[in-house]
């Protein structure tokens, strides 16, 4: 995409759109994904190139599910962008957004391609290589963004409150801080 385009479409300059897949694990520590990149081997995060008049959010979506099997809520806005070199020739830049998991296909396209692990946040920001990728996973570390939009519906909390106090944050449940 040139930067007249890019200014046309407010995308930024954006090449590939990317998701940051995150789950909260049995005592409300929260766990990154990373995939294995198919060429190099590398840690990287699901994403892929936009298509023409594609939303950003809807494509990260898409490869978190093509290339890791995951299904979850995309937010819209963005958490952040980083720039890499594709094939070391290539610079593109790729706007990454925040997905919370919901389930997990067994089986999806790039299954036999790619190994994936969930750890926490500190740790995907050692292993992948790009500088501003390694920094949204260390603030994702120190504050957790799941937010008003990742609330728990009421009935995933099971006795703990009241009806009425039960739609809760996960930004501010205890243990997450």
């Amino acid at each position: 995409m040139n930067e007249e385009s890019a200014v046309k479409t407010g995308r930024r300059g954006i090449d590939q759109s990317g998701a940051i897949c995150c789950r909260v694990e049995r005592g409300g520590r929260l766990s990154v994904l990373l995939i294995t990149s198919r060429d190099s081997g590398r840690w990287v995060i699901p994403k892929g190139y936009l298509e023409r008049k594609e939303k950003p959010y809807r494509r990260a979506q898409r490869e978190a599910f093509e290339e890791a099997g995951i299904i979850g809520k995309v937010r819209k806005k963005p958490l952040g962008y980083y720039s890499y070199l594709k094939d070391n020739e290539t610079p593109l830049t790729v706007s990454v957004h925040l997905l919370r998991l919901e389930s997990e296909a067994a089986h999806f396209r790039e299954y036999a391609e790619r190994q994936k692990i969930w750890i926490s946040p500190g740790e995907a920001a050692l292993l992948v290589a790009e500088p501003e990728l390694q920094d949204m996973f260390r603030a994702i570390d120190a504050d957790n963004p799941l937010t008003s939009q990742d609330r728990l519906k009421p009935h995933r909390i099971h006795g703990r409150r009241p009806q009425a106090d039960a739609v809760v944050s996960l930004a501010t449940s205890p243990g997450l801080t």
